[in-house]
Formats: structure tokens, C-alpha cells, sequence
């Protein structure tokens, strides 16, 4: 096996993490991440509603809109419509300034009936009380409700002139320590925004804004606000590697028969086929793209990096190992082969929770992220070894999370135990593990079967 010099390590507090901010270049000052001049971050063309809420109020502005897309502006800030998808309902025109939401959903919804739940929100800087679902029905018929919104989710991904890539229409802030639960609200009254997700630890608040606010503007706003610490778009990562990899459910070349070890890891990937969910050596899974829909794997890929890092499937080159190693498959792509900072940070609270000892990604991106570096150090705290593979391209450029300094960043070697043509190389990469594997009658390479490799060593040798 090669290595190169193993990265320095250290550790910082997660606020010292968030001061960072002023010193973030890739991301916000560079001349590779500038945000200005972007046409994709002007509000959607078309659009001819608005909402935001706080609380228990709402205030929305609707011009001759379908039913329909007004709701979907509630799923957008976090709640889960619900309705009879027998019901005629009106086109909606009108405008709700600082209205309580039960009597906004009450005018909207007339003559038919309606439920809604609330979420009690923990957060840094106090308690949040708000909508978390509606169900709109006919009397006597609650039972019939399905989900507004068809099953699956696709992450709205837009682009930047210079490669960033981000979520449309969110921002993600970090508040200091002196702040309170005033500073915030003021905050979302500039912006026009609505909390949809408070990810704590590490303490940070994802923003849906109004359509009217760019995500440019809506960060110069939040840095020039009281108590704001650091501030970025709710960014967007692709996976690495696009190949699609077609799964039977037969088992071929897998070793059915491994017997799992102790020490967990989990896999933060595309899903996992259920089809193999019972085996042995698979722990469970969780979906954090959507919590609420069942495990999938659209993509083939997760499914065969959970197989790598039990030890049920050998890398070629590679030694089989009798004893396997016990994997929590974690979905954090969609079917596009997108993720974002939100996703992978719920993904890592679920695997800390789990009692994880492990936790391999197979994600890359030029840009680091403060947000990211806060839970990854969380992570790290909590006695949790990170692995990520460094990418498919020899640039010698560092890709993120792997070039992290609380990651381990692995490359891939070819079946020879030389190193890979096609891996990335660098002062980041802290280890090289096989690259190539056969699944299936078919020749999978990338260093995104490197990673997990690695962190099955690892399991294997606690």
C-alpha cells in the first residue's frame, strides 16, 4: 500500500468553527465562489404566491393561484400537506398580513374541514412553536387524505457562475453565544423568512426565504445582523462517481454467510435496496434525504459501497475477510446524485445517535464549508472516525470533506497495489486502499469503493 504524510489533526470548539467565518475565502470572498450576478438566484419567474411564517402567524400574498401550489409553499417551509384528492377546491387571490395560521387555513380551505399539528422546536436561542403538518378533507372523510406531493424527493439544486452550487432559496445562519430568540425573529422579518429546520447540535437555523429575497441579498442582510456569526447557502454536493450500477437482489458475489463484528459504520451514500435489507450484516437503515418514505436506492451505488464496507463484498486485490463488520446505510442523495449541507448534517446527528464508530462518505466538492467542519467536529468528539474518498480526477486539488482536517481522505490503488491513474493525489490524501471491484458480472472502479474499504480495515482491526 502507498500513503502519503498524514494531514496535521486538531481540534476546535464549534464556535470557534463558526468565528471561521470571517475567514471562509473559498467559499464567500474568492473569486472561484462568488455568488453576485447569478440570474438563477433572482426569485422563480411565474411565481404568483408568497408565504412566511412565524409561529402561529403567517402572512401570504396569492394572485390568482391554484390551491395546490399555495400549499406547496407550506411543504416548502417544512410542513406535510396532507389532502382528499377528491376535493374542488378555488383558484387563491388575496392578501393574509400577520394572520393566525388556523384562521389563514380556515378561509382558505371553506367549506371543507382541516387538522393541523404542531412541532415544538428546541433550538439554541429558545423555544420555536410551529405548523409541522395540515390535513385538509371533506366532513366525515379524514381517512381519505394522501400526500400533496408525490413520493421522492429531488433536491431544487442551482448553480453559480463560478461552480457553486447550493438549494434554491435557503440560507443557513449560526448564531453567537449573546444572541437570544429576538435576534432571530428580527432576522426573519428582514428576510421575509421562515425556520424551517434547526439542526442543534451544532445549533444552526435553516432559513426557507421568500421568493422576493435572493439568497445573495438574504446573506448580506444576515451578516450585517445582530448576533449572526456565520452564514451560508444551504449548500449542494454531488456524489462521486455518476455511474449507475444495476442491482439484481439475487446476492451474486456477495458473502451471504458474513458474520457481522462489533464496531458500526455508516454509510452515507444513496440508499440501500431493500432486497438485501435482512442480510446479516446490515444494521438498518435511514433515510435522511426524506425520514418520512421508506429506504430506497435509485442510484445502485449505496448499496454496493454498504456491501465494500461490511467486508460482504472484496475489492479486487484485496484479501477476503471471514468476519464483517455491521453497517447503518444512510441515504443522504437523491436521484440526481445531489446532497446538501442540511441533509448531511441530519444524517450525522441520526449516526451519532446510533452509536456509530465509524462513518464513511463518498461526496466531494472544492468548497469547504464552516457548517459542515462544525458537525464533522462534532463527529470527531463523540469518538467517531471519518473517511471520505478524494475524488476520481488527478487535479491534485483538494476536495472536501476528505481534505478536511477531521477526516481521513482516502485514494484508490489498482489491482497491482500501484496508485490508481485516475485518483486524486495530494498532501490531503491520507491513505490509498483498492479501487476496482466486480459485482454482478460487471467492473466497478473509483475511490468511492476505496473509502468504505478503508473504514472496514478500520472496524476490522478495533
Amino acid at each position: 500500500m502507498h500513503c502519503f504524510p498524514s494531514k496535521a489533526r486538531y481540534r476546535l470548539s464549534t464556535m470557534n468553527l463558526f468565528l471561521r467565518i470571517k475567514c471562509l475565502r473559498r467559499l464567500f470572498r474568492s473569486k472561484k465562489a462568488m455568488i453576485g450576478g447569478v440570474l438563477l438566484l433572482l426569485p422563480m419567474l411565474g411565481s404568483a404566491a408568497s408565504l412566511r411564517m412565524e409561529g402561529d402567524r403567517a402572512w401570504l400574498t396569492a394572485e390568482d393561484s391554484s390551491f395546490s401550489s399555495v400549499l406547496q409553499l407550506f411543504e416548502q417551509c417544512g410542513v406535510v400537506v396532507l389532502i382528499d384528492p377528491a376535493l374542488e377546491l378555488n383558484r387563491i387571490t388575496g392578501e393574509w398580513e400577520n394572520v393566525r395560521i388556523d384562521r389563514l387555513i380556515q378561509q382558505l380551505v371553506s367549506p371543507h374541514s382541516y387538522l393541523l399539528a404542531w412541532n415544538k422546536m428546541e433550538s439554541p436561542l429558545g423555544e420555536l412553536y410551529q405548523i409541522s403538518s395540515i390535513r385538509i378533507f371533506s366532513e366525515g372523510h379524514a381517512s381519505a387524505v394522501q400526500p400533496l406531493s408525490s413520493k421522492g424527493k429531488v433536491l431544487d439544486v442551482v448553480e453559480g457562475e463560478n461552480g457553486l452550487k447550493y438549494i434554491r432559496g435557503e440560507i443557513m445562519i449560526g448564531f453567537g453565544a449573546d444572541s437570544n430568540l429576538s435576534d432571530l425573529k428580527d432576522l426573519l422579518r428582514k428576510l421575509g423568512g421562515t425556520v424551517v429546520e434547526v439542526i442543534d447540535p451544532p445549533g444552526i437555523y435553516r432559513i426557507k426565504l421568500n421568493e422576493s429575497m435572493s439568497v445573495e441579498e438574504a446573506m448580506r442582510l444576515a451578516r450585517a445582523h445582530k448576533g449572526v456569526e456565520a452564514v451560508e447557502p444551504n449548500l449542494a454536493f454531488p456524489r462521486i462517481g455518476n455511474e449507475r450500477i444495476q442491482l439484481s437482489g439475487a446476492g451474486q458475489e456477495i458473502n451471504l454467510n458474513l458474520q457481522p463484528g462489533e464496531t458500526a459504520i455508516a454509510i452515507f451514500d444513496s440508499g440501500f435496496d431493500p432486497h438485501y435489507a435482512d442480510l446479516p450484516f446490515i444494521r438498518g437503515t435511514y433515510n435522511a434525504l426524506n425520514p418520512a418514505e421508506a429506504m430506497s436506492d435509485p442510484l445502485g451505488h449505496g448499496t454496493l459501497v454498504a456491501m465494500v464496507a461490511s467486508g460482504a463484498i472484496t475489492p479486487l486485490g484485496a484479501e477476503a475477510s471471514e468476519v464483517g463488520v455491521p453497517v447503518l446505510a444512510i441515504r443522504t442523495f437523491d436521484e440526481n446524485g445531489y446532497t446538501s449541507s442540511e441533509i448531511l448534517m441530519r444524517a450525522i446527528e441520526y449516526a451519532v445517535q446510533s452509536n456509530i464508530s465509524i462513518i464513511n462518505m463518498s461526496w466531494g466538492s472544492e468548497v469547504d464549508s464552516v457548517f459542515m467542519e462544525a458537525a464533522m467536529n462534532m463527529a470527531t468528539q463523540q469518538g467517531i472516525t471519518l473517511y471520505a474518498s478524494v475524488g476520481n480526477e488527478n487535479t491534485g486539488i483538494p476536495i472536501f470533506p476528505a481534505a478536511s482536517p477531521y477526516v481521513i481522505g482516502v485514494g484508490g490503488l489498482n489491482e497491482k497495489g500501484e496508485i490508481w491513474k485516475n485518483s486524486n493525489a495530494g498532501v490531503f490524501v491520507d491513505q490509498y486502499q483498492p479501487a476496482f471491484v466486480e459485482f454482478e458480472g460487471k467492473r466497478y472502479e473509483g475511490t468511492s469503493i476505496s473509502g468504505p474499504y478503508a473504514a472496514f480495515l478500520k472496524a476490522s482491526r478495533k
